[in-house]
């Protein structure tokens, strides 16, 4: 009996080995127009210069660095901020008054950061970044999200120009 068990688990293993995915691979559809908003291309030589102007843009922002790695030209960060508006709250009381149900409203966020530098085909660096945050409400439930926002990655790679330019020029 217990060599059929045996043998009928292998084959329910086995068997659930075998599924394909056609798409495991495939990119969405959003996916070139993400990677342009969160990449740009700096003509320098110098890596580790462009690294500290973007952890100090990072910092200057509100970010705590987690990791700072040269070699590998990757800085990872973090902040804290409160997530949701008044407004918001008292408007979501007001409608589980209403309707008689528990208001759900967002408390906290973490907000989480990713640069990576990459050495390109024109003797530069690209300098990738990716925001992201971990949002709790009041019953104490998670969320992630990635952040699309345009304004925000254009405001950070504005400061890093910035920064990059003033420190080639020695200003």
């Amino acid at each position: 009996m217990k060599k059929i068990f045996v043998l009928c688990l292998l084959a329910v293993f086995m068997a659930s080995g075998c599924v394909s995915y056609k798409h495991y691979y495939k990119l969405d559809d959003q996916y070139l127009a993400r990677r342009q908003l969160e990449t740009r291309a700096y003509e320098t030589q110098d890596e580790e210069a462009l690294l500290v102007a973007s952890a100090q843009v990072l910092q200057d922002l509100g970010f705590t660095l987690d990791e700072s790695e040269i070699k590998l030209g990757l800085i990872t960060a973090n902040k804290d901020r409160e997530a949701g508006s008044t407004g918001q709250k008292i408007g979501m009381i007001f409608l589980s008054a209403l309707s008689g149900t528990q208001a759900v409203y967002d408390v906290s966020q973490k907000i989480y950061v990713t640069l990576v530098s990459t050495k390109n085909h024109n003797n530069g660096y690209n300098v990738r970044i990716e925001f992201a945050r971990m949002i709790w409400n009041n019953m104490n439930q998670v969320r992630i999200e990635k952040i699309q926002d345009e304004e925000i990655y254009k405001d950070f790679f504005d400061k890093l120009s910035q920064s990059v330019f003033l420190t080639a020029n020695n200003i």
